[in-house]
């Protein structure tokens, strides 16, 4: 039985598809299956995916569907996906040599464990300049407890037990093809935990085409994710106050571009600290202009 599916959400990218390709051709053990979701790419895609599946000695799935945003496209995967575990790794991305290897090992260490939903693992940035925070090994956390408490802030490759994942799926807003993933984590954070490692199981580049280089532009392109995301970290009450103020204004911003009723917006705000903050926080704004 094949124990884990490599899922890769892609659009146009046809070009970089080949590099991943062969470091799944390079991995020693073959208990694998790559699933691509593609999601609407206009470029010849569909036909480099029919000439792996000529050379490959693992079995392909290619699956294409609307443009509708990667967040669609792990809703589509969730729906496919039979093996019991499975990892996403992007389009742009590829695997380290020993990396299914390396999960392989791992699995044993969260199988029969049901408050563990899966195995984080760091993501390895080529040619990056920034010093890598060390955190034991090892240890079970949310992915909150990994970004808050033990300060990591680099990308994660996420390797899941399936049954558990498929509880989890992304919401849709129409017209808008971006989600953040914090609104999918942070609901995990409240039924289960991750096995964090600190070994590297796929490596990345950052590229001018990808989402990290869009920031800000593309979260106001789907604002009402972008509100969702942001209201549910300001009113996690795991998070302590001084990230939940910040996550307030990020809120506010958002589910202005949709929402211009001030009471509304405030009723959303959970705690009266913040709730306080941010008509101080508003007050001092009104104050500030009137005196310019």
């Amino acid at each position: 039985m094949t124990e884990l599916t490599i899922f890769t959400p892609t659009y146009n990218r046809a070009y970089i598809l080949p590099q991943l390709f062969d470091s799944l051709l390079a991995q020693s053990t073959k208990n694998f299956e790559w699933l691509i979701v593609d999601d609407g790419s206009s470029d010849n895609t569909q036909e480099i995916i029919q000439n792996f599946e000529s050379k490959a000695n693992f079995k392909i799935i290619y699956i294409y569907q609307e443009n509708q945003g990667k967040h669609v496209a792990i809703n589509t995967a969730l729906k496919n996906i039979q093996t019991p575990y499975f990892l996403t790794v992007d389009s742009d991305d590829f695997l380290q040599d020993d990396g299914l290897q390396l999960i392989e090992n791992k699995l044993s260490l969260i199988s029969q464990n049901p408050s563990i939903i899966g195995i984080a693992s760091p993501i390895n940035i080529l040619k990056s300049n920034h010093a890598k925070k060390q955190i034991p090994t090892d240890i079970v956390v949310t992915t909150n407890e990994l970004k808050f408490k033990h300060h990591f802030s680099g990308e994660l490759t996420l390797i899941f037990k399936t049954y558990l994942a498929k509880k989890f799926e992304y919401p849709v807003f129409e017209g808008e093809k971006f989600m953040l993933e914090s609104v999918v984590f942070d609901k995990m954070d409240d039924e289960y935990k991750f096995l964090y490692i600190a070994d590297s199981i796929v490596n990345a580049e950052y590229r001018q085409d990808g989402l990290t280089f869009q920031g800000k532009k593309i979260l106001l392109n789907s604002p009402l994710g972008a509100a969702l995301a942001y209201k549910e970290k300001m009113n996690n009450k795991q998070l302590s106050l001084p990230y939940r103020k910040n996550f307030a204004k990020n809120y506010w911003d958002y589910e202005s571009l949709n929402n211009k009723n001030f009471i509304s917006k405030l009723r959303k705000i959970q705690s009266l600290e913040v709730k306080i903050y941010m008509i101080i926080y508003f007050i001092k704004r009104i104050l500030g202009k009137k005196e310019t």
